[in-house]
């Protein structure tokens, strides 16, 4: 008998690569999501470095530099926690792509098991009636001793 091959090993190849390149795809949105969270908080620290700088001895010029500047950083706070917001979407949808990818390669992984199984049957099933094909020839014959 020839070995068991999956009929459908191709597909689940691609399933199984669908997969991979979704666990990539979570893999790159959370490093993206670090990125924009370490941003946030190098402009966060720079602004409360900004806000804590002692100003008592400074030009009516340097405080208004040094207020446009305070608004400026917390314009860019608030757009940055949106980019975050954003990223986070992002790994949200990746990671149910992933969900969705490991579900369907599940699928068919079930398919192989029950396919392999039934073959397995098939197998012994025909072995099987080959040992009583074997056994009902040799019991008409006379044993020789």
């Amino acid at each position: 008998m020839k070995s068991y091959r999956f009929s459908m090993e191709k597909v689940l190849e691609w399933r199984a690569d669908l997969e991979d390149s979704a666990h990539l795809l979570v893999k790159e949105k959370e490093e993206a999501l670090q990125n924009e969270q370490a941003r946030l908080e190098g402009l966060i620290k720079e602004s409360r470095k900004l806000k804590s700088e002692n100003l008592f001895k400074s030009s009516i010029d340097d405080l208004k530099r040094h207020s446009l500047y305070t608004e400026l950083l917390d314009d860019k706070i608030v757009r940055q926690k949106l980019a975050i917001q954003t990223a986070e979407t992002e790994l949200d949808r990746a990671r149910e792509q992933l969900k969705e990818a490991h579900k369907d390669k599940k699928v068919m992984e079930k398919l192989e098991e029950k396919e392999k199984k039934r073959y397995i049957e098939f197998v012994n099933k025909k072995e099987q009636e080959q040992l009583d094909e074997i056994s009902t020839l040799s019991f008409g014959r006379p044993t020789v001793y």
